[in-house]
């Protein structure tokens, strides 16, 4: 093993194959507990961890609400109900939870960068690894070009003099700024931004309370009334039966695009302050808090307004189509509209700023492992900055909404990837069940985990083969006789090309055709470095001021 002191290290060069981690002198502990330069799997630490509980916890919550719930959940009360849309949020709820769970397992297990990127090499192989990390920097970068079209959407709402240009550039140097800032600064900006939208969320669940209870315009009263009439399911695509489950089975669609998966937080692991004491209890937290938010949110919906309101997913001006504003309107409660909407439109600027960070550490795992070229390892002040200037340059693709004709090409590529979040969420399950199979074929014990949950094996087959179902499934409407439309067909099949196709490259290109035996699976390399860590986190006491224990209480 070797020591370094406080003058010794900034020159040092720890031997990364080394699998013994450096002892740090007691006098510089705490300084390289900012600095974090050791080795890990090889590769030598340049980011830094500044990330601090509540950051990710904001992060994760923030990023995974965008505006589905505030506005998408209109169409999808149109087409279900109010019964279909909260039992069709409460079943995605669990399958998200469950991915959560499992994806927390491993990185509270090994919390470095590159997160699922390298756990996905690992644990499956190389070849899985390379198409499941292009495929999601792929959908990440396209994402956030459509944030900042949305954003340009949303001004619209007040002004549609300027062109949308202005704004598309504007939030794109916004949100660069924010993501360009060390891990430290970044937490603190994202997590005030995203105050605005728990705000959101909290401020719209008591306004459906308050005005059902009568505290309206009018005075009424209405309590449970839409559930009644016009009813609990509505019919979609066909009648009776059928067609009440066609809504509902259309909602579990849109419910499991609006939740997404658990990139956020896997993203974090390897810029997290004290990971192994931190993210064993951000982890239950943000996740019933994520759940609990997207549950009451749609029981809201479906209170406020009825299914059969002709306004309901109609592409008004910003959000306008938000079924909260739609009940505004109809219960003559003026201004609340404007208040949505600029409240919607932080949303989405904090959406933004999040998918940045995510796609950028998504890069940064794949070049760190030699499957993007070396350039994207490029640090300063411990940010990925050509990772960053390459999300950044395809964000540049949301100018062409400016033109009709090149709007419907930047139509086409989100919709390419519109249901990659399904199959990446089969990914996620699928590497935690080859982890949890190597941790069982190597013979190690699962209750010495910093974090598990009984039952997670089988659960994450449940939700692999349940995110698979809905993907089979998710464009299910153009089978039905009549309702052929080959760009419903492409937004809902085509992703699949996006990570088979490398895949199957990677495959040929290597000559491997087999899954590593678990007997091989990696499970040690790195964990050294990791468990250095926990010790030294384990001898600094925890603060114990009433502040400091309700600060731990409420964000881990």
């Amino acid at each position: 093993m070797a020591v370094y002191s406080e003058e010794g290290y900034e020159n040092a060069k720890p031997d990364v194959l080394d699998s013994e981690p450096p002892i740090l002198e007691d006098g510089y502990a705490l300084k390289e507990r900012e600095r974090q330069e050791i080795a890990v799997d090889g590769i030598l630490k340049k980011t830094r961890r500044g990330l601090k509980p509540r950051h990710i916890q904001m992060i994760t919550i923030s990023g995974s609400i965008g505006t589905g719930l505030f506005v998408g959940s209109g169409a999808a009360l149109a087409h279900g109900g109010p019964l279909s849309l909260l039992l069709g949020y409460i079943i995605i709820a669990l399958n998200t939870w469950v991915t959560f769970n499992a994806m927390g397992e491993m990185v509270c297990y090994l919390p470095i960068d590159g997160s699922f990127i390298l756990y996905a090499e690992r644990y499956v192989d190389r070849s899985f690894s390379f198409a499941l990390g292009w495929f999601f920097v792929i959908k990440g970068s396209i994402s956030f070009a459509n944030e900042g079209v949305a954003i340009a959407g949303l001004v619209n709402f007040w002004n549609t003099d300027i062109n949308n240009a202005v704004w598309i550039g504007t939030s794109i140097v916004v949100m660069a700024a924010i993501n360009f800032l060390s891990s430290k600064y970044f937490g603190e900006a994202e997590f005030h931004m995203s105050i605005f939208k728990i705000l959101l969320i909290i401020g719209l669940i008591l306004f459906s309370f308050i005005t059902m209870v009568g505290g309206n315009p009018q005075h009424d009263a209405f309590g449970f009334r839409y559930w009644r009439d016009p009813g609990l399911m509505n019919e979609y695509l066909a009648t009776g039966a059928a067609g009440r489950f066609s809504g509902f089975w259309s909602i579990l669609i849109s419910a499991s695009y609006a939740f997404g998966v658990p990139d956020f937080v896997a993203n974090t692991a390897g810029e997290t302050k004290h990971p192994r004491r931190v993210l064993p209890r951000v982890f239950p937290l943000v996740i019933f808090r994520l759940c609990t938010f997207y549950v009451l949110g749609a029981l809201a919906v479906g209170i406020v307004v009825p299914y059969n309101d002709k306004r309901l997913g109609l592409a008004l001006k910003g959000a306008g189509s938000s079924p909260f504003v739609l009940a505004a309107q109809r219960m003559g409660i003026p201004g609340l509209g404007s208040v949505i909407n600029a409240a919607v439109l932080t949303s989405a600027l904090s959406n933004g700023v999040e998918g940045m960070f995510s796609t950028s550490r998504g890069l940064y795992g794949l070049a760190l492992k030699g499957k993007a070229p070396k350039v994207f390892t490029v640090t300063k002040n411990g940010v990925p900055v050509m990772c960053l200037l390459w999300v950044i340059s395809i964000s540049l693709l949301g100018f062409m909404t400016v033109s009709k004709g090149s709007a419907v090409v930047f139509t086409w590529f989100t919709r390419m990837i519109g249901s990659n979040l399904l199959l990446i969420g089969m990914c996620f399950n699928w590497v935690y069940i080859r982890f949890n199979r190597a941790m069982k074929a190597q013979g190690k014990d699962r209750n010495k985990l910093p974090y598990k949950l009984r039952g997670q094996y089988v659960m994450s087959w449940i939700a692999m083969l349940s995110y698979g179902l809905f993907w089979i499934t998710n464009g299910y409407s153009v089978f039905i006789k009549g309702k052929w439309n080959y760009q419903t067909f492409l937004f809902s099949y085509l992703s699949i090309a996006f990570i088979s196709i490398p895949y199957i490259g990677h495959r040929l290109y290597s000559r491997n055709w087999s899954f590593k035996p678990l007997s091989e699976v990696d499970l040690d390399t790195g964990l050294a470095e990791v468990e250095a860590l926990e010790e030294f986190d384990r001898k600094q006491p925890l603060p114990t001021g009433r502040w400091a224990k309700f600060d731990r209480w409420l964000w881990g």
